[in-house]
């Protein structure tokens, strides 16, 4: 691997490696934090969680109580990102709502986890049932995949499923597609249609009405 010549850059990576934005995108607990860093430091790029962004900077409309999380004002975590990318150029972005922020343009990743592990990650980190439900309902259901390709366009959108791969694995799938070596791919997943999603479901179908 290390001794063959490096592939060309495409184009399109080429011409926006100064001004680039790139967001990764995913239901929580699909290692969106940890890849952000790893493709930033790959990068050279300056990376970005928008969360904390929105609330360190005020950026945030109300406090959801029942949910106990912060309505995010989109419009203006988008204006202050694109502030920031004037002064540093590149950009990775990291949240469940990043392909909400990034504008046109944008390199969108979706990260995926098979939902039955993405419940045992929620529980782990002390999530209350109605959160693990809503997010692995949404991993279920591709929500952020559908939102991002309904926003960016499928060219502009590739979906990873990280269930079995290492974070420097799917680094490099992702860095493969910004240089034009692997083609963007959506589709990648079908977890209603694996066996396990029998179980989940009827496990989603107890929480809702506890």
């Amino acid at each position: 691997m290390f001794g063959s010549p490096k592939p060309q850059i495409s184009s399109d990576y080429a011409e926006r490696r100064g001004r680039l934005i790139i967001a990764i995108t995913g239901s929580p607990g699909v290692g969106k934090t940890t890849i952000s860093h790893l493709l930033a430091e790959r990068l050279k790029a300056h990376h970005i969680d928008l969360s904390k962004l929105a609330l360190e900077e005020g950026l945030v409309e109300e406090w959801d109580e029942e949910r106990d999380t912060a309505i995010v004002d989109i419009k203006a975590v988008k204006r202050r990102v694109e502030r920031l990318q004037r002064r540093y150029g590149r950009l990775i972005i990291e949240g469940h709502y990043a392909h909400d922020v990034a504008p046109k343009g944008s390199w969108i990743f979706v990260l995926r986890r098979a939902p039955w592990r993405l419940r045992d990650e929620l529980e782990e980190r002390g999530y209350d049932a109605g959160k693990v439900r809503e997010n692995v309902e949404a991993e279920l259901l591709d929500i952020c995949l559908s939102e991002a390709i309904e926003t960016h366009g499928s060219g502009r959108v590739h979906e990873v499923d990280t269930t079995d791969k290492t974070p420097q694995e799917i680094v490099e799938e992702i860095y493969e597609v910004l240089r034009g070596v692997r083609p963007p791919r959506i589709g990648v997943v079908d977890w209603l249609g694996r066996p396990e999603a029998k179980q989940l479901l009827e496990w989603l179908e107890d929480v809702s009405h506890r």
